[in-house]
């Protein structure tokens, strides 16, 4: 067994390891970021090409500060990296009448004063061409939201934290991890590792690796799809928002046809809960359910029935949908972020510079919704 020290070990590269040990390279700090797999798959969270980016914020006002910070660090890396990170094509919440989902929206964005319109359902059909809402539907259009391309991002992410000394070993599966003298102790099947400190963002695994927690989280299976179109101008990222429905049954998410791929298309409420090392990783017909192709044959005709191509993702799930980001109640040298529940990735920069300061300034702090304790 070979033993290495760090000031920070990172347990997790995916999407938020691999942000937090960018922040802490960047700061000086020496970092080891382990991940079980490699760096960019499709195993965990953040396969599947594309992501939603939005300032109008139907969840919580709380998050609207965040979006716009996080806004600012992705074009500050697409511009010192010189690659296309993110396209802002725009972001439609819609709802059915007697749903609150657009109204939110619209809500938290005049309360920071973003740039937003609220449409009616004809106005949106008027407008896009790909869309036949029915006229009484309602919704908010954040014009400045996008999609971010997520192999570029978490490319441009890692290339910076290693140009800063960072180490990210890949396919270091960790066994376990112990409290030392001095710090932590990091085992994987192949290496012991030291550090000061230890930040777990292992995601649909986090729950796992902090059993003695027993964090309310909830793994589910996400199947993720894409669909080709009887006209691709219609649905190209120049005449197509990305888009969050609210049916009043179900929440769909979809994003619009970039590169090669057809419109995505995924069911952000069917929480089918999974143990993340045993489920059916497969997306079948019968994971295209009767009420997402109503939705898609009634609201956007131009999508053809049958999907052409699949990915499986993991949401981890909190009872609140608000993520966990917080130090270990009983080992202050550990630090977590973990519950991303389907909307984390936007904020990756951000929730990369909290890990950080949580790791090591003593007197930092988490924001009280993101607390361990409000589980209590």
């Amino acid at each position: 067994m070979s033993e290495r020290h760090a000031d920070v070990i990172v347990v997790g590269g995916g999407t938020m390891g691999t942000a937090a040990g960018w922040a802490l390279a960047r700061r000086g700090h020496s970092v080891t970021v382990l991940e079980q797999f490699h760096h960019i798959h499709t195993m965990g969270s953040h396969g599947g090409h594309t992501r939603i980016f939005r300032h109008a914020y139907f969840e919580s006002p709380a998050y609207v500060p965040w979006t716009i910070e996080a806004d600012q660090a992705w074009v500050s890396l697409q511009e010192r990296s010189g690659i296309e990170l993110m396209v802002r094509c725009g972001c439609l919440d819609l709802a059915a009448p007697g749903v609150e989902h657009a109204s939110k929206a619209a809500h938290s964005a005049a309360l920071y004063n973003l740039r937003h319109e609220l449409l009616t359902g004809a106005e949106v059909n008027q407008r896009y061409p790909a869309w036949s809402v029915p006229d009484d539907w309602e919704a908010c259009l954040d014009p400045d939201a996008g999609i971010l391309l997520v192999e570029p991002t978490l490319r441009a992410l890692v290339s910076e934290f290693r140009e800063a000394g960072g180490t990210l070993i890949e396919n270091a599966k960790v066994l376990g991890w112990d409290e030392t003298s001095n710090g932590v102790s990091v085992r994987t099947a192949d290496a012991t590792y030291e550090a000061d400190r230890l930040i777990v963002t292992a995601g649909a695994w986090t729950g796992k690796l902090l059993a003695d927690l027993n964090l309310p989280l909830d793994v589910c299976r996400k199947p993720v799809m894409w669909f080709d179109l009887d006209d691709r101008t219609r649905f190209g990222t120049d005449m197509f928002p990305a888009f969050i429905a609210d049916t009043g049954v179900d929440h769909f998410y979809g994003l619009p046809a970039h590169g090669d791929d057809g419109l995505k298309v995924g069911n952000h409420s069917d929480h089918n809960v999974v143990d993340p090392d045993g489920f059916n990783r497969d997306v079948g017909p019968e994971d295209l359910n009767d009420n997402l192709r109503a939705f898609l044959a009634s609201s956007l005709p131009g999508v053809l029935p049958e999907f052409a191509a699949t990915s499986m993702c993991m949401y981890t799930m909190t009872p609140d949908e608000d993520f966990i980001i917080d130090r270990h109640p009983a080992q202050p040298r550990v630090t977590l972020a973990a519950g991303f529940s389907g909307h984390g990735y936007k904020f990756a920069p951000v929730v990369g510079e909290l890990l950080a300061d949580l790791a090591t300034k003593e007197e930092a702090v988490t924001l009280d919704h993101f607390a361990i304790g409000r589980f209590s």
